[in-house]
């Protein structure tokens, strides 16, 4: 049976680390069963490094320079799909994430987590202004409508997603699935902090904040230049380590180099480098369908300071310190509990190593999305 994995619209963010993920689950694969095809996008492709000259020597791979969601360069791309799709003829198109911007002529399963398209009563709308209220409005009815009209049947990482996703997409529940999100594999590997070094803590007493993100306006990282201005008022002795493009970070920080520290872009396979020199993981995100920062703070046994909002409880339960992440006392607040209460610390440790038996391995998150694309095709 041959699948045509479609990665050509990723770009940036969680997407990658999924996709990333599951590319390296399928090399391990010892099914002979099927014959995988694997187009990449310029981004994902970046972020392999082949050590042994045949990284994709289990499946055949093809490159596309352009995005299919762009209005121009998209067209020779979206031309570029449909003819491979005609080359190959594939049994089923699996794409990670949608929307992609492309309709196959075949069965099409494709992952969904567009957040701010099924939570329109979200408090990420409150910190947009109203000019980017009616844009985002705008993308959300486009990327809702395309993801729907282009795909045959939808992954989700939640239920909450599924019923939200059928609310409003309108989409029949039993064409929703339900694959839980989880940390890759190269999280159980030997991790070597000299793949990604941080710089040298200012002394030995500097507690590390580190929130691995893209900067997308739900992540709510403006937030950290008022709490930066509190935690300094108290002396608080902390740096927060970010991952943002230098423009990016040039733009939100540019005058807390003292308390942020931006690392740039950091590989999938280094982010447990930079996890284990950190002490705890903020994200003061404000709207999720799922994140992967929470699960990786759990393997890597890091304390977790997030959102006081459902999402957040529903994944982390007790293994996460919760604040208002609008209020920048509040989160200073918490900040300083942590480090503090030895015991609190130790303690959301212990829950994070419990709740993470919540989740599946990678493997068998790759095993499920294989399974949904078999039994839609047979």
């Amino acid at each position: 049976m041959k699948i045509l994995v479609n990665l050509s619209n990723l770009k940036m963010g969680g997407a990658l680390q999924v996709a990333y993920s599951f590319l390296v689950e399928l090399l391990s694969l010892k099914s002979n069963e099927h014959e995988f095809h694997v187009v990449l996008s310029k981004e994902l492709e970046n972020e392999f490094i082949d050590k042994e000259g045949g990284v994709f020597s289990k499946f055949k791979v093809y490159k596309l320079q352009n995005q299919p969601a762009y209005a121009f360069k998209g067209k020779k791309a979206r031309k570029e799909l449909d003819n491979l799709e005609n080359l190959i003829k594939p049994s089923c198109v699996f794409s990670v994430f949608g929307p992609t911007y492309w309709k196959p002529k075949t069965i099409h399963v494709a992952g969904f987590a567009a957040g701010w398209t099924i939570n329109p009563d979200s408090i990420a709308f409150d910190v947009l202004s109203f000019k980017e209220k009616i844009k985002k409005k705008f993308q959300n009815k486009i990327k809702l409508k395309s993801s729907v009209s282009e795909t045959d049947l939808f992954i989700v990482e939640t239920e909450v997603v599924r019923q939200r996703l059928n609310k409003y997409g309108k989409v029949s529940l039993g064409n929703i699935h339900v694959v839980g999100n989880t940390y890759g594999n190269q999280y159980n590997q030997k991790i070597d902090i000299e793949s990604f070094k941080l710089p040298p803590k200012s002394n030995e007493n500097e507690f590390r904040l580190v929130t691995i993100s893209a900067n997308y306006p739900h992540k709510n990282l403006k937030i950290l230049c008022k709490l930066v201005d509190v935690l300094k008022n108290r002396k608080v002795n902390v740096k927060f380590y970010v991952t943002l493009k230098e423009n990016e970070y040039n733009s939100l920080f540019k005058n807390y180099d003292d308390y942020i520290v931006n690392l740039g872009h950091v590989k999938v396979q280094d982010c447990p480098a930079v996890y284990k020199q950190c002490d705890a993981l903020f994200l003061p995100t404000l709207l999720e369908s799922f994140t992967a920062s929470y699960v990786e703070a759990m393997i890597m046994e890091l304390p977790i300071l997030t959102s006081d909002i459902d999402f957040a409880r529903n994944l982390c339960g007790e293994a996460a310190l919760y604040f208002n992440p609008l209020d920048a006392k509040d989160i200073a607040d918490k900040i300083e509990l942590l480090i503090s209460d030895k015991t609190i610390f130790e303690n959301l440790v212990t829950q994070g190593s419990l709740k993470i038996k919540d989740y599946p391995t990678a493997k068998e998150r790759a095993q499920s999305y294989i399974s949904v694309c078999e039994k839609v095709i047979k």
